[in-house]
């Protein structure tokens, strides 16, 4: 008959320990197994963080409880609970399950953790690998606790009876070693300048470090916790360096790495062209325009800016246009060849042009007389008022006369008097006549 063995173990306060459970027989599981599951900090205050990273390997699914209940392989979440909580993990394929748990306890405000009202056990840890094998094979049990005995109950089973057997073993917790007085060294910056050299040329490597109490640079040894080192560079391509910063909390690495170039080329001999902007006049009216004149010698290129000019493959190159801007411009010639460039630049100052006056038509408003029929030599008055002339006259020896005014006339025939307003070349009239009587 085949017996079906079930092994029941049960942790009621922790410690932590390993052990090989044999049950006849031998063979190969991909039960899931959890590499890592873990809380940092494991003690936090009221309202704070904490990280619980994990990895897995042949898992199916892993969930995590409470609060993911659909994780990855390999991953971190940050968490903050209210109360102390234990987090259990379960990763599970085909072949079984395997279960996992850390515990993040979180204190008063300001992470003060109050004492507890009683001591509780916490299972860290529990699985078997693998979690099926045939008779005579074996299995390994591995297991983390915290305050706790430890009882193993054996239970085997078949079809209609069971039978089952405990032993007890009490499991002390270890000595914890005291925490470190300082956290991990920080390596804040490590770099090279420059960080690209010609060959044989040599940079300055610069470092700054944090909590570290010795570093040193691969190649190099011992070199103090910040500073500077020049090193001169062999070859051509990459090379990297490697800073290490250490304390009795254990050490961080930082790595910069500097291009190492060929050698640099001859330099070249020869000299930049020669160039010279004229302009023609300096100064214009609006809508004017000026002439732009140039002459270069030696010259490979040639451009003029404000979209003038543009040419290449020029050697020796002169010319003249016009320009006609809107507004004050200055206009920049550039020569280049293989050795530099010439600049040349010249300023066309643009003034507006004069506004002319726009004249509205003159409007005599009144013109009239206090009698249209007089007795000859008496006396009688024109009266008269208009707007927008520059010159106003009235004909009969009366003369030029203001924008609004009187006259007496003593008129001794019939007759007609002519006003007429004027401005820019406009002019308009307007006549009264005196009938005048023996």
């Amino acid at each position: 008959m085949r017996n079906a063995v079930l092994l029941v173990l049960i942790l009621l306060l922790a410690t932590a320990g390993c052990i090989t459970v044999d049950m006849g027989g031998g063979s190969s599981s991909k039960v899931p197994t959890v590499v890592k599951f873990a809380v940092s900090p494991n003690t936090i205050g009221s309202g704070e963080a904490a990280i619980l990273s994990w990895e897995v390997e042949n898992a199916s699914s892993v969930s995590i409880d409470p609060g993911i209940p659909a994780a990855p392989s390999t991953g971190a979440d940050k968490v903050v609970p209210a109360t102390t909580t234990t987090y259990i993990l379960t990763a599970s394929n085909k072949y079984g399950s395997t279960r996992s748990t850390v515990l993040l306890t979180v204190g008063a405000t300001g992470g003060i953790t109050p004492a507890p009202a009683s001591v509780t056990p916490v299972i860290n840890s529990f699985s078997a690998a693998p979690s099926s094998i045939t008779s005579g094979g074996t299995a390994v049990l591995t297991w983390s606790t915290t305050n706790a005995t430890t009882t193993y109950l054996l239970e085997a089973t078949n079809g209609s009876n069971s039978t089952s057997f405990s032993t007890m073993v009490v499991v002390s917790s270890p000595a914890t070693p005291p925490p470190s007085s300082l956290p991990l060294p920080t390596i804040l910056s490590f770099t090279a300048s420059p960080a690209s050299v010609a060959l044989g040329g040599s940079t300055t490597l610069n470092w700054n470090t944090l909590n570290a109490t010795s570093a040193s640079i691969a190649g190099y040894g011992t070199v103090p916790v910040s500073g500077s080192l020049t090193v001169n560079t062999t070859g051509t391509g990459g090379i990297t360096f490697y800073l290490t910063a250490t304390n009795s909390a254990g050490s961080s690495n930082a790595s910069t790495t500097v291009s190492v170039g060929s050698a640099s080329p001859p330099p070249m001999t020869g000299s930049p062209p020669i160039a010279a902007l004229y302009l023609s006049p300096s100064s214009i009216t609006s809508g004017g325009t000026a002439t732009l004149s140039w002459m270069t010698s030696g010259a490979s290129s040639l451009a003029i800016n404000n979209g003038v000019k543009n040419l290449v493959g020029v050697t020796g190159a002169s010319g003249s246009l016009s320009v006609s801007p809107s507004f004050t411009t200055t206009y920049t010639l550039t020569a280049s060849n293989a050795y530099g460039n010439t600049y040349d630049s010249k300023v066309l100052t643009v003034t507006a042009a004069p506004i002319m006056p726009v004249y509205r038509w003159p409007t005599i408003n009144d013109f009239h007389c206090s009698h249209t029929t007089v007795v000859s030599g008496n006396q009688a008055k024109l009266y008269w008022t208009v707007t927008d002339a520059d010159t106003i006259t009235i004909d009969n020896g009366i003369g030029s006369v203001g924008a609004s005014g009187t006259v007496y006339i003593y008129p001794v025939t019939t007759t007609t008097y002519t006003l007429m307003a004027s401005n820019g070349g406009n002019t308009v009239a307007q006549s009264v006549t005196v009938n005048v009587t023996p």
